[in-house]
């Protein structure tokens, strides 16, 4: 639930009262076309805004730049804010309505069936979902939410208000800080794939004795892997966002304030700078160096340094304008080879004449 008047009196400094009732309350979040007496809108449009109003939504919060639309179109039975950014807003207000404390708190504070060892140190207002494996020695901060199957493995360290969804490893020896969230069947601390051959050329397996690390605030999607380094840590610094099936190998050290879209693959012992961004399914090779502020188009695959920062795409990559224009001449390629072939058989028409 969320009213008007919580909105104007904790958000002030990103979302602006127009007009309306600050009793009004919401007790859910829906899009305009579907919104009800009871709930939050979010307005981008015109359109929108009449769908809004012709359902009497309990509170509207507009763009900025439909403020004046918005005033205009009050019939005073609405609370309606403004905002420079959209999604800010929603960042801000849409914990309100998030029900997943619910999937923990069902189970109580600690389901019969979790497993938690003599050793272990569990802070206050932890919940443990059904058959979690807490190991000897691993640390649990005050209220975590450890979900069903999860696994925490000796010595690892779990930071306070961080929740790790069912089906979760973490290693032992890993350590992940306070109010991270990891989704379900993401591994933290696996083996790196580390091998050296002998002389028949049969693989040997390089023990993996490191850890990894996790910063703060850092969210990681479902289905990643993190790899553990051989002897120090791998790191993913505070702030980093992973989005779903994204691979960290060994070593690596990832920077503060990173997107990560899904699929992202990176091989081992590369640092990437703060603030970096990629699209989906890009690729950083082994043993490089990225700087701060590197943003990669989608499927960009990097093999060597990137010593500055800036847009970056493509394989091999180019500066981003550079990029654009050599994907864009690849649809041209058939038919300037099939000019080119014209060229050569009128050339040599043109010789034996």
């Amino acid at each position: 639930m969320l009213t008007a008047a919580t909105i104007r009196d904790a958000h002030a400094d990103v979302i602006t009262l127009l007009h309306g009732d600050v009793d009004a309350c919401a007790h859910n979040c829906r899009i305009p076309a579907e919104a009800g007496r009871d709930s939050l809108v979010f307005v981008t449009t015109p359109d929108d805004l009449q769908h809004a109003v012709k359902r009497n939504a309990a509170i509207v919060v507009v763009h900025r730049a439909l403020a004046p639309l918005a005033v205009s179109s009050s019939d005073g039975a609405r609370c309606c804010f403004a905002v420079g950014a959209v999604p800010m807003a929603m960042a801000r207000l849409l914990h309100y309505f998030d029900r997943k404390a619910e999937r923990f708190a069902q189970w109580g504070a600690r389901h019969p069936t979790a497993i938690v060892h003599p050793t272990a140190t569990i802070g206050d207002n932890v919940m443990l979902g059904p058959c979690c494996v807490i190991g000897a020695r691993a640390s649990i901060g005050d209220d975590c939410r450890i979900g069903a199957h999860t696994v925490v493995e000796n010595d690892a360290r779990i930071g306070a208000s961080t929740v790790l969804h069912p089906q979760v490893f973490i290693g032992a020896g890993c350590e992940v800080g306070r109010r991270c969230e990891i989704h379900p069947h993401t591994t933290v601390g696996s083996d790196g794939f580390g091998y050296a051959k002998d002389a028949s050329g049969r693989p040997c397996k390089i023990a993996h004795l490191g850890v990894v690390r996790i910063g703060d605030d850092v969210e990681i999607g479902g289905n990643c892997a993190i790899d553990r380094a051989t002897l120090t840590a791998t790191c993913i610094r505070s702030g980093s966002k992973l989005d779903n099936i994204c691979h960290i190998a060994h070593n690596c050290d990832l920077g503060e304030n990173g997107f990560y879209t899904a699929g992202f693959m990176m091989a081992g012992s590369t640092t990437i700078g703060r603030n970096f961004m990629t699209g989906g399914n890009s690729v950083v090779g082994a043993h490089l160096t990225l700087a701060d502020d590197v943003a990669l188009a989608g499927r960009s695959t990097v093999t060597s340094d990137i010593p500055e920062g800036g847009q970056y795409g493509g394989f091999p990559l180019q500066p981003l304008p550079e990029a654009l224009r050599t994907l864009a001449s690849l649809r041209q390629l058939t038919a300037m080879r099939r000019k080119l072939n014209g060229f050569l058989r009128q050339a040599r028409d043109s010789g034996g004449t």
